[in-house]
Parts: structure tokens; C-alpha cells; sequence
């Protein structure tokens, strides 16, 4: 049985950089003795809350309520607050059930976990107020003590939230938290890579300059283990969330929408709505102010926006079928994007310059899986996953822990551990 997990999630990471990554020393001295699956399947939609929610409950978005990153709100349309705190979440987590059973657990930007019960958190959560501050917010969501502890001595590595300062500061606290707390589940995310992807492209040179950064985090994290006599007790896992695809246009569909009268804007801010397009980068939720609106006009007209190409509509669910893909099924139809488009919620386009996101589908494009790899003790050396699904992961995770986890929809990745 594992004793200890230690979790190290490269946000945006894709099976084929499996290829790039094992010709980098460390990387290649742990997929030696790995467990990997080049082929994963994100969840619908593939948006960093959503799987990283559905990495640690084993559930899809319908029954875990992490639907989106950001919340719902018309009045917030260009900066909504996001899903941060753990109350969002519906149902059991691996950290909920270690620390029912005892264990110590660290989570790093770790999303969804704010004002959770774990014991040392570094939440991912950003002030959206002006009276509001980074220290103040990221106090008040997290372990204050700790978060003190870890600001006092490494604040010196931030800059705001901009890469790589941002991972720079998650990997010295994760050191020094192998070094001072030893957890037994320690949870970290890391947006290098996902930043350099958005802003860049998927295979710039920028995005494979952000994979060596984490190749040098995980040789520094690697060696913390070791010198801290921790390495044989514990069991890592590298994996991605989702991966992204280039685009070329980004579509702003609630301006159609208001030019319809489907809703209406004072200036940059919705003041009145009966239908809300709410953006998920490569799908985008269509949703109903109450059951007044007509659905048959409103499909009618979704379908004469999806003939014009420049939309960036491929398909047009009602919410039956995206519940029935994972999604949210209040939704009152689910929009899937063309390649090479995007949508966004944000009036005249919202931010410039990006190059890639994510959002879509997770197996109606094509390389769009990410990755999963884990090594050490439970774990069964060498071993080759043809495919496999985030949700499968927390199970996977509670019958190495030995852990009780509940309402999961994934299933014991069987293939990759040794059962004792």
C-alpha cells in the first residue's frame, strides 16, 4: 500500500509531450520506473477547475458542480469570480477522505480548494475587487500560519501572479514543506506551461522553455525527496489537466445575442438578459434567464450563426446531451468550437495577443489528450495504458492510499498498481 502521494500537476501538458519531456535526465529516470498513459481524456468541458475537480473526485462536472472555471453572473461578465472555494464541490475528495483517516495534506494553487480542510494550503485564488488584496485573500481562503510562514520567507520570488515567478515561489514551498511537514497527499499545480501555451502557441518556443523549467522543479522536488529520506515511501505522479489547441479567432457571441435582443448591454456590463452565452474557450454554455424564453426560435437561431464559419460554431447540444457528456445539463444548449476559434464572454474580444486555449471536447479533436505518469511504491513498473479518463484517477489514488472515496464515476486504473 503507498504511504505517501505526491501529486505534481503541469497544467496544459499533452501526451505528445511525453516525447519531449523523457529526453530531459530527470524526467527520463522517472518514466524509466513510471506507469504511463500518453492518451487521457479530459472531461467536458476541458477547463482547469472542471478537471481538476473531476482529477480528485473521480467525477464528471454534472455531479461534482464544478461546471466552468468562473461562476455564472451577468453583472460580472468581463471578471467574474471563479469557482475557488471547496463548498463549490459537490461530494467527496481524496483530500476529504485522507483527512478522514489521519493523513496530513499540502495543496499548492491547487484549484477548488479554498477554505477546505487541508492542512497546509496555498489556494489558487486572486483578489477581483479593488478594496481587496493578493495577501489579505489568499489569508482568508487558505492556512493563514502557514501561508505567513511561506510569504515571510520566499515572497521575494513573486511577482503578481506572472510566470515563472508564480511556480518558482509553488516549488520552494513545496520543498520547504517536504522538508518541515512531511505530508502524506500533497497536491500541486503548476501554470508555467499553461501560460506560455495561451500566450504563445502550443509548440512555441516559449511553451518547451516552460517544460524545462519543469524539468529543473522536478529534479529540485526529486532530490528534496531523497535527501529527506522520504523517496521510498512515496509515490509520485506527474499529469496534465487538459492540453490546448492554436487558434486564430476568438468570437464574442452574446454581441450577436444583444444585436437579436436576447439580452442587453450598459457598456461593458449585462444590464438585462433572457439568454447568456457563458464561455468555456472551446465550448460555451447557452443559458436561459427563466423558462420563458422560446427554444425552438432561439436553436433557429443558433443554427443561422453556425452556417456563417466566422461564428466558429461545429456543433450546436441541447442540455440533455451535454449532461449526458458530462456537462451541465441546466445549460439550455451547449455550443462546441470550431478549430482554430474560440469563444469568449468578454465585449470586443476580451484579452488580446493569446494563441492557444482549451475547453473543447476532449476527443472530437485530435491530439488533444493529456497525460498521466506516476512511480514509486504500489506502483507496477513499466506499465503501458492504452487509455484512460481523469476520473479514473482519484480511484486509482484511494485503493493505493487505502481510502474510502465516495460517488465516483471513474474506475481503479487496474493496469498500473500492484495490488498487495
Amino acid at each position: 500500500m503507498t504511504k505517501k502521494l505526491l501529486v505534481l500537476s503541469f497544467d496544459a501538458l499533452g501526451g505528445e509531450d511525453f516525447e519531449y519531456m523523457k529526453k530531459k535526465p530527470a524526467f527520463k529516470a522517472f518514466f524509466d520506473q513510471a506507469a504511463i498513459c500518453t492518451n487521457v481524456s479530459a472531461i467536458y468541458p476541458s477547463v482547469t477547475y472542471a478537471c481538476h475537480t473531476s482529477i480528485v473526485t473521480g467525477r464528471l462536472p454534472k455531479h461534482h458542480g464544478i461546471i466552468s472555471n468562473t461562476l455564472l453572473q451577468p453583472n460580472r461578465v468581463n471578471a467574474p469570480d471563479w469557482y475557488w472555494q471547496r463548498k463549490y464541490v459537490k461530494g467527496d475528495t481524496i483530500y476529504d477522505a485522507a483527512i478522514r483517516s489521519g493523513m496530513k495534506v499540502g495543496a499548492f494553487l491547487w484549484p477548488v480548494t479554498g477554505k477546505s480542510r487541508i492542512q497546509y494550503n496555498v489556494p489558487e485564488i486572486f483578489p477581483n475587487r479593488n478594496w481587496d488584496n493578493q495577501i489579505m485573500t489568499s489569508l482568508r481562503n487558505g492556512s493563514p500560519l502557514y501561508l505567513l510562514e511561506l510569504f515571510k520567507q520566499y515572497r521575494h520570488l513573486l511577482d503578481g501572479t506572472k510566470q515563472p515567478n508564480l511556480d518558482d515561489f509553488v516549488t520552494q514551498s513545496v520543498v520547504h514543506t517536504l522538508q518541515t511537514k512531511a505530508p502524506d497527499l500533497t497536491l500541486v499545480h503548476f501554470t508555467d506551461l499553461d501560460t506560455a501555451r495561451h500566450d504563445f502557441g502550443v509548440r512555441s518556443e516559449e511553451a518547451y522553455a516552460a517544460l524545462d523549467r519543469l524539468a529543473a522543479r522536478f529534479e529540485r522536488i526529486m532530490g528534496t525527496l531523497k535527501a529527506e529520506g522520504l523517496d521510498q515511501e512515496t509515490t509520485v505522479v506527474i499529469l496534465g489537466d487538459h492540453f490546448q489547441l492554436d487558434y486564430h479567432t476568438k468570437v464574442s457571441l452574446n454581441e450577436p445575442l444583444a444585436e437579436a435582443g436576447w439580452l442587453t448591454f450598459n457598456g461593458a456590463k449585462v444590464s438585462d438578459w433572457d439568454v447568456l452565452v457563458k464561455s468555456n474557450g472551446g465550448s460555451a454554455y447557452v443559458y436561459a434567464k427563466d423558462d420563458s424564453v422560446d427554444q425552438v426560435v432561439l436553436k433557429a437561431f443558433l443554427d443561422e450563426l453556425k452556417e456563417k464559419a466566422e461564428n466558429g460554431i461545429q456543433r450546436i447540444l441541447t442540455g440533455v446531451e451535454a449532461e449526458q457528456l458530462g456537462a451541465d445539463g441546466d445549460c439550455l444548449f451547449m455550443l462546441e468550437a470550431r478549430e482554430g476559434y474560440v469563444f469568449t464572454d468578454f465585449l470586443g474580444g476580451g484579452e488580446k495577443g493569446k494563441k492557444a486555449d482549451h475547453g473543447y471536447h476532449p476527443t472530437w479533436k485530435s491530439d488533444y489528450a493529456t497525460f498521466y505518469a506516476m512511480a514509486g511504491p504500489g506502483v507496477r513498473a513499466g506499465a503501458r495504458v492504452e487509455a484512460m479518463s481523469l476520473i479514473d484517477i482519484a480511484p486509482t489514488w484511494a485503493k493505493m492510499l487505502g481510502l474510502a472515496l465516495r460517488y465516483v464515476d471513474g474506475e481503479v486504473v487496474e493496469e498500473m498498481i500492484v495490488n498487495d
